[in-house]
């Protein structure tokens, strides 16, 4: 029996199969057609709606011949046969995996080499998915398909070889061939750098990056061995030979390591490789007005394909330091990915036939400090463009071409100015329209900066532009970080529609079903974990629960304690977030659905490469079966090698915002602030040690306290009585410039340092020292200087003296 866990269909394309070879080999190679479908369709009229969005995505895609109709359109399956569409639909249909379609036998089909119109079956592969997911969109409506848990293999957890950490092997017995055969490409400094960077002139680096392209324990299956026998890539002789020369020096290597069997006296579940696992739905994207769209599910190779299905695709080459990323990505450091002229022209073509468009991207930048660095861009150099996500700073800004309201360079530009940008993963949707202008969705909420520019129609925007990602086309504005997924729209989704998409995720990410049945006498009993990677380095196990596969209800308690992860043999000694758990499985805790168990998550190491790392769980109690985990001993504290240490520490993330609280008077439920603060909680400081202090942390706590100095000014401008004022005689009518600046002083300056910083207080800053920083600030770099809307001047330039000494170290240090 299978439970179904309700997940969203229309985002069923990302669970097409990750991988594929870069150089097509078993393929049938045949020339990009120049259209959909390619016939004229006379036969009888599609008899439901069902078969009319099959014409529509399906058959209309494939009927060409440089597709599928050179054999489907006469021979069986018919699946786009022309006399028919309801028979092509009755032929197709068992081929057809609406709730699943990368499971579909199509998809397959062309996954392993059948007819691909592209260089590499993936891609095909990838594009037929996200086609059934169109027509499963139509067919189930949003919302209606499933991920369908199955049993995976039993297997025991077995004895794995892991690497051991000195080079020393690998650099006598496989280095060689990397390095004699491999570095014109796979080195960071060759002329035409390609990832991994196996044959690096640093073994350690080389070391690192071909640990993944290495099985230990059957080195014929290691991708070192299968690019050579398989792919005919580079080789140096003949690549039978070649391919045998790898094998037996990886295998030299493996026999030289001993293998590592978990403890006996472990409680042990069964064990799993991530690919034994079910690749999970997403939460269900709106993406039917998708007309480029990149997953990075290739993994190799130097080309990132538009997936979009929509003709012609704009395939992105890789200039320069590009890397593929674990889990679905690219890493630019410096380089970038560039689309032809030709087929860049697509987007061209297709945003003005609406007058809208959306560009949505899944990013990381690599750190807050990038300025003018452009993220994606559909551009021609410096100061000429359609359109430009960028970074500045802790800032996102948008360049966009429209009408006569803007110039050839998308200025004026739409920019946050409030520094949202993080140094860690975030969803960005910039989308335009002729009513509502340029908007930035940031993590699915609308960013409330307002557009610049008048709405006007897209008939500037330039046919020769190219798309490129991490740069421009002069490569003067490089921009460092991770795309996990972009896509552009022809049409500006709507707010619901943006949330849709940021709920449903990035990446890859399986299902893990650990077996447990064995240890509580309960068949189809499973521990599940969520598992995606985390980065290159990384994989991020979360979200465990307890099921059954072959009940639809658990009635008995079942004791669980102390639950671990192992992998390739080990129970690693870190990581271990769920040990403090002690929890009874089943009973009334349970559905059909199954039982959380946590909502926590842990990093474990990449080893041996997703393919090849072996997970398995222990617990200190299960059922009737105990192993008690003992603690190792901590290490002595060595003595204090660096001298004094501080006696001062900084307040936490929660101390700050109570702080915050009670220095402006203003609650912690007011307005913006507390979905300010969830967003900006990781960013604050999470311990007292001052040396722990990072330049993200005083960003982080720059913007909380913006905030709260924006709700306390807004609260005394509406004559709020909830709010005690703090600036009680100043008049936010006032034009700026008939202000003094002793009134300044006497009305701003003077009640901060009495709320926020004090007096007597045994350690604190000089009143003479306060009022010289805010005086500069107010008067010596033109804040309130004004020639228009001079009143609301002078309401800015009030919080951003409260907010310059509430983000200070005299609230932060204690």
């Amino acid at each position: 029996m299978r439970i179904r866990l309700l997940i969203s269909t229309l985002s069923l394309a990302l669970l097409a199969g990750c991988g594929g070879s870069s150089s097509g080999a078993g393929t049938e190679n045949n020339p990009p057609p120049s259209g959909g479908d390619q016939t004229n369709y006379q036969g009888p009229a599609p008899r439901n709606s069902d078969v009319s969005a099959f014409k529509i995505y399906i058959w209309n895609n494939l009927v060409s011949e440089q597709r599928c109709g050179a054999c489907h359109r006469s021979q069986q399956p018919g699946f786009v046969q022309t006399g028919d569409i309801n028979a092509a639909y009755a032929a197709a249909n068992p081929l057809i995996n609406l709730n699943q379609p990368s499971a579909s036998q199509m998809v397959q089909k062309v996954a392993g080499g059948h007819n691909c119109w592209e260089s590499n079956p993936q891609v095909c592969a990838d594009q037929i998915s996200t086609w059934i997911s169109a027509w499963a969109g139509e067919s189930l409506g949003l919302g209606g398909g499933t991920t369908e848990i199955t049993a995976p293999p039993i297997k025991e957890p077995g004895n794995s070889k892991n690497f051991p950490s000195d080079p020393g092997l690998f650099q006598t017995h496989v280095y060689p061939l990397l390095d004699d055969y491999c570095s014109d490409c796979h080195q960071s400094d060759a002329s035409t750098p390609q990832s991994p960077y196996i044959a690096s002139d640093d073994v350690n680096e080389a070391y690192t990056a071909a640990q993944s392209k290495i099985d230990l324990n059957q080195p014929e299956l290691s991708r070192l061995v299968e690019r050579l026998r398989e792919d005919a890539h580079n080789c140096w002789s003949d690549c039978s030979s070649d391919a045998q020369s790898m094998e037996d020096a990886i295998r030299v290597m493996a026999n030289s390591i001993t293998a590592t069997a978990p403890d006996p006296d472990l409680v042990l579940s069964k064990a799993l490789n991530v690919g034994d696992g079910t690749l999970a739905a997403g939460g269900g994207r709106y993406e039917s007005n998708v007309i480029a769209r990149y997953e990075f599910k290739t993994g190799e190779g130097t080309v990132a394909y538009d997936t979009s299905g929509v003709d012609p695709a704009i395939n992105l080459q890789f200039v320069g330091d590009v890397a593929w990323e674990g889990g679905w990505g690219i890493r630019l450091n410096g380089g970038k990915a560039q689309g032809s002229t030709l087929t860049s022209k697509k987007l061209s073509d297709m945003i003005q036939a609406t007058g809208e468009l959306t560009l949505e991207a899944w990013i990381t930048p690599v750190s807050t400090g990038q300025d003018n660095a452009h993220i994606i861009s559909y551009s021609a150099g410096p100061d000429t463009r359609n359109l430009t996500l960028a970074q500045s700073d802790s800032d996102f800004v948008v360049y966009q071409r429209t009408g006569e309201s803007t110039d050839l360079n998308g200025e004026p530009i739409l920019a946050t100015d409030d520094m949202p940008l993080q140094a860690s993963q975030q969803h960005i949707a910039v989308t335009y329209d002729p009513v509502n202008g340029r908007r930035l969705y940031i993590n699915g909420e609308l960013h409330p900066t307002q557009d610049p520019a008048t709405p006007g129609l897209l008939n500037t925007w330039d046919e020769t532009f190219a798309l490129i990602m991490g740069n421009e086309a002069s490569n003067d504005h490089p921009w460092e970080g991770v795309i996990r997924f972009a896509a552009i729209h022809n049409r500006a989704l709507t707010a619901q529609q943006v949330q849709t998409n940021f709920a449903a995720g990035v990446g890859e990410r399986f299902f893990l079903p650990f077996y447990i049945g064995h240890l509580i006498n309960q068949p189809g009993a499973y521990v599940v974990f969520e598992v995606s990677r985390f980065d290159n380095y990384s994989y991020l196990f979360a979200a465990p629960y307890f099921i059954n596969l072959e009940q639809e209800t658990v009635d008995s308690n079942t004791p669980m304690e102390g639950l671990r992860i192992g992998i390739n043999g080990r129970v690693p000694e870190v990581g271990q977030s769920f040990a403090p758990l002690d929890t009874d499985l089943g009973g009334e805790g349970y559905s059909s659905q199954g039982e959380t168990l946590s909502r926590l998550g842990t990093l474990l190491p990449v080893e041996q490469g997703q393919d090849n790392d072996e997970f398995f769980l222990t617990f200190e109690r299960l059922g009737s079966h105990t192993n008690v985990f003992t603690e190792p001993t901590p290490l002595p504290l060595a003595a204090n090698e660096y001298g004094e240490q501080p006696e001062v520490g900084l307040r936490d993330f929660a101390e700050i915002n109570a702080t915050m609280s009670v220095l402006t008077g203003v609650p912690e439920t007011r307005g913006e602030i507390p979905d300010t603060y969830q967003r900006l909680r990781t960013q604050l400081p999470s311990e007292e040690n001052i040396e722990a202090f990072l330049t993200a942390h005083q960003i982080g706590i720059a913007q909380l306290a913006i905030e709260y100095c924006n709700a306390l000014v807004e609260a005394e401008r509406s004559n709020d009585p909830s709010i005690t004022p703090l600036f009680p005689s100043m008049n936010y009518n006032s034009d700026v410039t008939t202000i003094t600046e002793q009134q300044w002083r006497d009305r701003v300056i003077d009640p901060l340092f009495e709320r926020m910083i004090g007096n007597g207080q045994a350690r604190q800053p000089l009143r003479a020292e306060v009022g010289d920083e805010l005086e500069h600030l107010l008067f010596d770099t033109n804040l309130t200087q004004c020639s228009s809307n001079c009143a609301e001047r002078t309401a800015t330039a009030t919080k951003a003296a409260c907010a310059t000494v509430l983000g200070s170290a005299s609230m932060l240090v204690q």
